[in-house]
């Protein structure tokens, strides 16, 4: 079948029983993100508490391997549980929409039953393959199926900026994604043969492999059609809704038309979720049913009137009671209470490549934009004092294959480095710090770890430094959970932010804030993080569309690299903006991704 023909054929038949299928992927969605997701949180919480575990990172996993086993073995657990709900509801959508197709022949709780045994009779091997199926295989396919409880399987951001910057990298990186994209496409029958024909994994994959041999295109190009269709309705609704708006602020109607068109958008969108979700699974059905009837056959059947009017009243019935609710977030949207106004941190002291990193020319030269912070590092040296340098060796900004804790500060503060077309001589901590004060521009240093750190380094840096940072305000994080904690032991009146790459569950230390890197970051972590009056700041926040969503989700404080930009749509989002600004501001925020989060 024609990519074009399905998308048509298939929207139909969603159409003429929308009802049922959004009631299937609403309320599976709903249960997960209300109930699930809460529950696994608390049980990760309450299970580092009992085991005294204050965090879980990539830099103590195998302290907490030896340290603490059971806390291991309950993680573990845990994994277990979420892997086979993710199975679980997988599954369940699967045999709903195709239950839904051939014209409802099982009941809900058949269906359950259906789902419970189909994972009863899994093999360890066929969750090890769904997982790796949707993180790595088909990376595009959280572009139309994503649940919240795999939403933490990403590989961060900054990750992905950091091997997209050395051309070998990118092109593995793209080789891989090529390949991943082929594999996906080929085993695209997998699941279906698993999870309803309840093969072994090993011979699923045989009878896709085989099943997809000359049906690849057609596969691919269902998938592409669907996607970029999908993209375009969202953006043409998005755009007649934002226009419209621009139009009703030049009345005295602006905000009640603001608070309709905010509805609008908001129901719009899950029900454009739901929609991409069910014609993602029919793509998927449409492979395992080459061998069987053709998805037109299935798409001919009439659904009973009285299921029909059944379950379009429940759905109509849950939008009435939500939309009070909505109308009341909208109408606190729309008066500018809903967003948080986070403090700009300047990331290593630049914006927008306006000087060398790090150094003080760029950072005199960023100070006159008036950033709240600036962000910047520290190392100690060989001769244990502290200079201005993020990484742990000169090759790439001086173009010296020497680390820095190889040499001493004399040695350092001499080399001259170069970046965006700018030069400037590495400096010392002291200068540094002394040249922020006199131009009254506070700074959130972050102290790195390398080869030449001693034990007191702590101690060494208060010692140094304490009396100014503290009569400046300054601020300081580090990646280091022994630097910050014994930090705020010994000095608890200091500032201190512990930087989390990676957002597994909230952690329980000293510390008075978290620097968490934003791909992984949620609104619950936030509001966990308020109610134990910590701070939250974002990196790396880069793009209008990315500072909107954190400011929906309430972060204190944003590290950026394009701090002008940054700072002109902090002000377009709070200093009296338009109704449509808001709505444009909203959009930024709604996405198929997040909206099933």
């Amino acid at each position: 079948m024609q990519a074009w023909q399905f998308w048509r054929e298939s929207t139909r038949h969603f159409f003429q029983h929308w009802g049922s299928y959004v009631t299937l992927v609403f309320i599976t969605n709903l249960v997960i993100s209300y109930l699930a997701v809460p529950a696994f949180t608390w049980l990760t919480a309450a299970l580092l508490k009992w085991q005294h575990v204050p965090y879980v990172s990539y830099t103590n996993i195998a302290a907490i391997t030896l340290q603490h086993p059971l806390a291991i073995i309950g993680l573990l657990l845990i994994l277990l549980a979420v892997v086979t709900l993710i199975y679980w509801q997988f599954a369940f959508l699967l045999l709903g929409i195709t239950n839904i197709r051939t014209g409802r022949p099982d009941s809900t709780r058949a269906l359950l039953g259906d789902t419970v045994r189909s994972i009863a009779g899994a093999s360890p091997s066929t969750f090890l393959f769904f997982i790796g199926y949707f993180i790595v295989i088909i990376p595009f396919g959280s572009e139309l199926f994503t649940t919240p409880l795999l939403n933490k399987a990403k590989i961060p951001a900054f990750i992905i900026s950091y091997l997209m910057e050395n051309p070998l990298w990118t092109v593995l990186l793209g080789i891989f994604y090529v390949g991943a994209a082929y594999l996906g496409i080929r085993l695209i029958a997998v699941l279906p043969l698993m999870m309803i024909d309840h093969y072994h994994s090993r011979e699923a994959i045989r009878l896709s492999w085989h099943q997809t041999r000359r049906n690849f295109w057609n596969y691919f190009s269902k998938i592409i059609v669907t996607l970029a269709l999908v993209s375009a309705a969202v953006f043409v609704i998005y755009a007649a809704l934002y226009i419209g708006q621009v139009l009703f602020d030049k009345t005295s109607f602006g905000l009640v038309a603001a608070t309709v068109n905010l509805f609008l958008m908001e129901v719009i969108t899950e029900f454009i979720v739901c929609y991409a979700t069910v014609l993602f699974m029919m793509v998927i059905l449409s492979s395992h049913e080459a061998h069987r009837r053709t998805p037109l056959s299935l798409f001919s059947f009439r659904e009973p009137a009285k299921t029909k009017f059944r379950t379009r009243l429940l759905i109509t019935s849950g939008l009435v009671v939500i939309s009070a609710a909505l109308v009341g977030f909208n109408l606190v949207y729309l008066n500018g209470l809903a967003m948080s106004k986070p403090l700009t941190i300047a990331h290593r002291g630049v914006d927008n490549g306006n000087g060398v990193q790090n150094t003080i020319p760029a950072m005199v030269k960023t100070s006159k934009e008036r950033p709240d912070y600036v962000e910047m590092d520290i190392r100690m040296t060989k001769d244990h004092q502290f200079v201005v340098m993020h990484d742990a060796n000169l090759k790439a900004l001086a173009n010296i294959k020497k680390s820095v804790s190889k040499l001493t500060l004399k040695q350092l503060t001499q080399i001259t480095v170069t970046e965006n077309g700018y030069q400037a001589k590495i400096p010392s901590f002291n200068h540094y710090l002394n040249t922020a004060i006199a131009h009254h521009q506070k700074l959130l240093i972050e102290i790195k770890t390398g080869g030449a750190d001693t034990k007191d380094l702590p101690e060494r840096f208060y010692r140094q430094f304490g009396a100014r940072i503290m009569a400046n305000h300054e601020q300081v994080h580090t990646l280091s959970y022994k630097i910050m904690n014994r930090l705020k032991k010994e000095h608890p009146q200091l500032f201190v932010s512990y930087i989390m790459p990676y957002n597994l569950t909230f952690p329980q230390t000293r510390a008075n804030a978290y620097t968490m890197e934003s791909t992984t970051l949620n609104d619950t972590f936030i509001d966990q993080a308020a109610r134990e009056h910590k701070k939250v700041y974002a990196w790396d926040i880069d793009t209008i569309t990315n500072l909107d969503q954190m400011m929906f989700m309430g972060v204190n404080g944003v590290i950026t690299n394009n701090l002008s930009l940054i700072q002109q749509e902090i002000k377009d989002n709070t200093d009296h903006p338009s109704y449509a600004n808001l709505l444009l501001t909203f959009m930024n925020d709604l996405s198929l991704e997040t909206q099933t989060q």
